[in-house]
């Protein structure tokens, strides 16, 4: 009698576990009051007219430092203030971000090259 139990539980239940991706659901949007700090601090990655692909990785969760990463060497940065965006310099090199676009000045240039997240 239990092995026929178990299996009618098992078909019975199956259905209830089936995987619902939460992009799918609206209903299901997480609190802000849940989210780890550190999703707000990621990562990215930018691709620029002369210096490539370029990898922006934040300092701390406070937003005040970041490392750019390029192919051959990274560079710490720390922030600037600024009107729009989030603008941050060592003092020659500045990289200022607004939106999925972003301005780099390397060190020893004199015109500053367009960045923009690739898609």
């Amino acid at each position: 009698m239990r092995l026929f139990l178990v299996p009618a539980v098992c078909a019975t239940l199956l259905p209830l576990t089936a995987c619902v991706d939460p992009a799918d659901r609206a209903e299901l949007v997480q609190s802000p009051l849940v989210r780890p700090p550190m999703l707000n601090t990621r990562p990215a990655t930018f691709d620029c007219d002369d210096a490539g692909r370029v990898v922006v990785r934040p300092l701390g969760e406070d937003g005040k430092a970041i490392v750019l990463a390029f192919s051959n060497r990274e560079v710490q940065l720390k922030s600037v203030a600024t009107d729009q965006g989030q603008k941050y310099s060592d003092g020659q090199t500045v990289f200022w971000m607004h939106a999925a676009k972003a301005t780099l000045l390397v060190a020893g240039q004199e015109e500053p090259e367009s960045c923009q997240k690739p898609d």
